[in-house]
């Protein structure tokens, strides 16, 4: 990935979530990383292989402030995923994925007009930056199966089901 400029005042901390500690990475740009990683190490790791040689301050109240708007009010952030060309376009297919509904990779690739590119569609979505608020977990393999997640699929069924609760 690339390096966040200064002025952009990358920062990032961490909040509580339904499903686990999270790790918000944000500049002035927007969010640009939405992790939840099981440990504040995983956590660092992280983001020095998105974003290697980034001076980020932790701001861990500004991080529970974002954490609130989005799980508890639903508030949708500005977004600032960093990737490439088809990344992004991938990203964008995701975040047309209605809350409560599921889609397969096959209908990404279709979405995208890149319907023989299943496979770099699934890598694509792996490399997400921006768990939840752009919807990977929403995609699902064609014979129904959850298929993999980044950050395990315990944590994929407890936003599917979350979203469903919320529908109701």
């Amino acid at each position: 990935m690339r390096q966040l400029p200064p002025q952009s005042n990358p920062s990032f901390g961490f909040a509580d979530s339904p499903f686990g500690e999270c790790c918000i990475v944000f500049s002035s740009d927007g969010i640009c990383a939405l992790l939840f990683p099981g440990s504040r190490d995983v956590a660092f790791y992280d983001m020095e292989q998105r974003f290697p040689e980034t001076d980020f301050k932790q701001d861990d109240t500004r991080a529970m402030h974002l954490a609130h708007g989005i799980f508890v009010k639903h508030e949708i952030p500005r977004l600032n995923p960093i990737g490439t060309e088809f990344q992004q376009a991938v990203w964008s297919a995701l975040e047309k994925i209605p809350v409560g509904e599921t889609t397969t990779y096959a209908k990404i690739a279709e979405d995208i007009k890149r319907p023989k590119a299943v496979r770099a569609v699934g890598t694509a979505i792996g490399a997400n930056p921006i768990a939840f608020l752009i919807p990977c977990h929403r995609v699902i393999r064609s014979d129904g199966g959850l298929g993999g997640y980044h950050w395990g699929l315990e944590i994929k069924t407890q936003m599917l089901e979350w979203e469903l609760k919320l529908g109701k």
